[in-house]
């Protein structure tokens, strides 16, 4: 029995925190260097777009250095990734108005916030969307600001209206909102469905062990995730035949640039490749929750 298994690749910016909190350069050659090894790899995954992170509107790109990684971000259809909205800035709310961040509460708390409305939200979603295909992007999913185990249930209602109104190639939209480690079988859960039409939620299955946020060596241990004896948290939920085996990465621990989790990374799918083989499939979130939602749970 073979498990579905996908990654989340959170917070992809043309800029990093720097120890003192200044904004460091990432090249798009680093961007393109790892979808290569995705695509070369046989991976499938999830990556977030975040068009105004830091303030940095990357459709109206201020340097040289943000214009190419707004062309590489374009590329994305090139690859096998699910471009995910991390929302529009990872910050404080958007006035789209203005195009430019509001004074307002961040995105994080505003997604817990029960008094939003499903107008709301699907007006700001709707608002990213375009901005998204001013990038030259198609969102298939959402990955959220933070983790939201008591999100407001009116997000899964607004971008299930989106998703019946087109607004999505897909017409099952996978959520990463939590992360939920321990379990030892996974599969994508229903929060709303209407005929043809359902948005899930994709929990991860392992925290960051890949230099995580903080880009920190104590945050670096691919045997959490498979030791060499087969263990560990990501080999668990496929020795269990889980559906599906997803984990989540930060592009600040990522990066080849500055990143000390890439070799790291690769180290994992050396060794999911050896210790697995023909048991784990690659798929995308979005691909994973439209097989949960038309065959009932049934893989190919």
């Amino acid at each position: 029995m073979h498990t579905y298994v996908s990654f989340f690749l959170d917070d992809l910016s043309p800029y990093v925190e720097g120890e003192e909190g200044e904004l460091v350069r990432i090249d798009s050659s680093a961007l393109i260097e790892v979808l290569d090894f995705v695509r070369e790899e046989g991976l499938a995954g999830a990556v977030s777009v975040i068009p105004a992170m830091f303030g940095r509107l990357l459709t109206r790109p201020q340097n040289e250095h943000e214009r190419r990684f707004a062309e590489a971000i374009g590329r994305l259809g090139e690859y096998p990734v699910d471009p995910h909205m991390e929302i529009m800035t990872h910050g404080r709310l958007f006035d789209f108005s203005k195009m430019t961040l509001s004074d307002g509460p961040t995105e994080m708390e505003w997604l817990d916030d029960p008094s939003v409305s499903v107008d709301e939200y699907r007006d700001y979603f709707l608002n990213t969307v375009r901005v998204g295909r001013e990038l030259g992007i198609r969102y298939t999913g959402v990955s959220t600001p933070g983790t939201h185990p008591k999100m407001n249930i009116n997000v899964y209602k607004a971008l299930l209206e989106l998703a019946e109104a087109g607004e999505f190639p897909n017409a099952v939209i996978p959520v990463f909102a939590t992360i939920e480690e321990g379990h030892p079988t996974m599969a994508p859960r229903p929060r709303e469905v209407r005929g043809d039409f359902g948005v899930y939620e994709t929990p991860s299955g392992v925290w960051d062990y890949l230099a995580s946020w903080r880009n920190s060596p104590d945050w670096v241990d691919v045997d959490h995730y498979i030791d060499e004896k087969g263990d560990g948290h990501l080999a668990r939920m496929i020795k269990a035949g889980s559906f599906m085996a997803l984990f989540h990465m930060h592009w600040q621990g990522l990066n080849p640039q500055t990143g000390l989790g890439w070799e790291a990374f690769q180290r994992l799918i050396e060794r999911l490749r050896s210790r697995f083989g023909d048991r784990v499939v690659w798929r995308r979130p979005s691909e994973i929750a439209c097989q949960f939602h038309r065959k009932g749970g049934m893989r190919a």
